[in-house]
């Protein structure tokens, strides 16, 4: 006897154990996603309060990586918000910490973090060193592990420096890095293209033009760009055709790409032509893309200009001269700076956009892919009851069939009683419409609780199978009154009980209401077959088959859900109950009428 307490005890602490652990993790992840949504705001006591709670969660569940990731994060939200000297002292404790615990990927994140910090100042110089010390230490300690992470900020760098030696350099170091991510590569890729682009090497802009395809096909990442497109028909001398897909452009990147073909085709009135409109739309005359033929042209006009002024201003005065130049670099600087923030802003919002879409799209294909399941599973739930109909029907019809008194009643109540349950599914199809094309019921009704749930078990109560008993429990009083819509509340307490009558055979119904806060709970509870496990998720979805060959025939619990939610409150299934099955609901005492 007692080993077989043993044996069922032990699924059940594993059952626990699981459990816990599903929580623990979606816990964390909640502090993950509310640590990155405030990194950018100006919040830093929220920051700091969610960092810290997720730090001793790290450390408590042993989970050493996110540990740092997200120490390493407070340093940087400092640096953000140009609080340097305190994001030079947390990346300082950091280093401290990891190398007393002997942590290899605390000391990793202590270098990283340091030289994301010099970035943020604005120390090329330091955050360059920093992060190839960063590349340096997890290529060492990290064999299998991509550096992509470092390299990129590394590129990011050569290109400000417009250093494109490094910039090479560097992006073709992310795509021979082991297990590089796609994302990664993407980008190298990308850069690699307009290096070759620039330099007008066909054989190597085609190569990278077929990577990035090929990533695009495996991964969905690295998806071939249309300026990519532009600059690959343009290199292989495809003009026409360049200029067919300018039109999938912005219209800045439109003007400079025409530009460049028109340039190329030898037309170069045309060429100018838009380089002026290029340069009207973006408001400035100063380089927008580094190396290409309009940044080309541009600096060729920009010099004339400046020699014949040269020669207008070689009487005047040195101071003058000066000023002119000085004046000059400024405006350069604060034009390229409004470009790159406008660029920077139209990149965000097309992300927003683009994440909008997939939402839509993704919700889209989930509705109609249910609409089918819900079509497949009412058309299977008719043609059941239709088929002895049809069948009965015919044999009742056959002059030269001979029956009994007893088997021609036989055969009518199989008739009545499919047709009651067609009768039944397309009433609850009704029911169900109905609720769900509602946004909110009326308060039509102020009602007892006890009074209510006792009227419904007594008259629930002789429809039970032979040897099941139906009760009713309250810690309520019978004078508490709740206002709510009365044809609603008891059509959901209805459909709760039908469905633990149809699965009970044996044991016990009990209703039960209580007091939870301004809510009132009422559960019903069954000793029945219950709901497996993996299926419970789906337990109010419409004609789901759960295990054991039990089926939710109807509508009932998926009314349920539509009318709590129109009620203002909440339904749930019980998972810690496991002798049958228990439902449980909240409703205000006083349900908001917004109609």
């Amino acid at each position: 006897m007692r080993r077989k307490i043993n044996f069922l005890i032990l699924p059940l602490i594993c059952l626990i154990s699981l459990s816990t652990m599903a929580q623990d993790n979606l816990h964390i992840m909640k502090m993950e996603s509310e640590m990155l949504r405030l990194i950018s705001t100006n919040d830093k006591d929220a920051f700091m309060e969610v960092t810290e709670a997720l730090k001793a969660e790290c450390q408590k569940q042993g989970n050493e990586r996110l540990f740092y990731v997200t120490w390493g994060n407070q340093s940087t939200y400092e640096a953000t918000h140009q609080n340097y000297m305190m994001a030079e002292e947390i990346a300082d404790k950091i280093a401290d910490y990891a190398e007393g615990q002997n942590s290899y990927w605390g000391n990793y994140i202590a270098l990283h973090t340091k030289a994301v910090n010099a970035l943020q100042k604005q120390d090329y110089n330091a955050a360059e060193e920093g992060f190839k010390k960063a590349v340096d230490f997890r290529h060492k300690y990290f064999p299998g592990e991509s550096a992509g992470d470092d390299l990129q900020e590394l590129m990011k760098i050569a290109n400000h420096r417009k250093d494109q030696k490094a910039g090479l350099m560097y992006a073709r170091q992310i795509i021979a890095e082991p297990n590089v991510a796609p994302i990664h590569k993407g980008r190298a890729l990308f850069r690699l293209s307009q290096f070759a682009f620039n330099q007008n090497k066909k054989e190597l802009y085609d190569s990278i033009y077929n990577e990035l395809q090929a990533l695009k096909a495996s991964d969905g990442i690295g998806t071939v760009e249309p300026v990519v497109e532009v600059n690959y028909q343009i290199i292989n001398g495809n003009f026409d055709e360049a200029l067919r897909l300018c039109e999938d452009l912005s219209p800045e990147s439109r003007a400079e790409r025409m530009a460049v073909i028109y340039h190329r085709m030898g037309n170069n009135d045309k060429a100018y032509e838009y380089m002026a409109k290029f340069k009207k739309i973006n408001d400035s005359i100063v380089l927008v893309s580094h190396g290409n033929v309009v940044a080309s042209c541009f600096v060729q006009m920009n010099n004339e200009r400046m020699k014949l002024e040269q020669k207008m201003l070689e009487d005047e005065n040195a101071k003058w001269k000066q000023l002119f130049l000085l004046t000059l670099a400024v405006a350069i600087v604060v034009i390229l700076a409004l470009v790159i923030w406008q660029h920077h802003r139209r990149i965000k919002y097309l992300e927003k956009e683009n994440a909008k879409l997939e939402k839509a799209r993704q919700k889209a294909e989930k509705a109609f892919d249910m609409k089918n399941e819900f079509i497949t599973h009412i058309t299977d739930e008719l043609r059941a009851p239709l088929n002895p109909i049809e069948g009965f029907s015919d044999i009742l019809g056959m002059k030269d069939m001979e029956l009994q008194p007893e088997e021609r009643e036989e055969l009518s109540r199989h008739i009545k009683d499919s047709s009651k349950h067609i009768t039944k599914i397309i009433d609850e199809l009704a029911e169900l419409s109905l609720y769900e094309s509602k946004k909110s019921l009326p308060i039509n009704y102020t009602i007892s609780p006890n009074h209510l749930c006792r009227h419904m078990v007594d008259a629930m109560r002789p429809r039970c199978k032979e040897g099941v008993r139906m009760f009713f429990e309250s810690e309520l009083s019978d004078d508490l009154a709740v206002e709510t819509n009365h044809e609603a509340i008891e059509a959901l307490l209805r459909h709760l009980i039908e469905n633990s009558v149809q699965y009970t055979d044996k044991g016990v119904i009990t209703v039960a209401c209580s007091e939870y806060g301004d809510m009132v709970r009422t559960s019903v509870t069954d000793t029945g077959v219950g709901i497996p496990l993996e299926q419970r998720e789906h337990v109010f979805d419409t004609f789901r088959e759960l295990g054991n060959n039990v089926k939710l025939r109807g509508l009932g619990l998926p009314i349920c859900k539509a009318i709590v939610k129109l009620l203002g409150g909440k339904i749930w299934l019980d998972t810690e109950y496991h002798e049958g099955s228990r439902f449980v609901f909240d409703i205000p005492h006083r349900t908001k009428e917004t109609e």
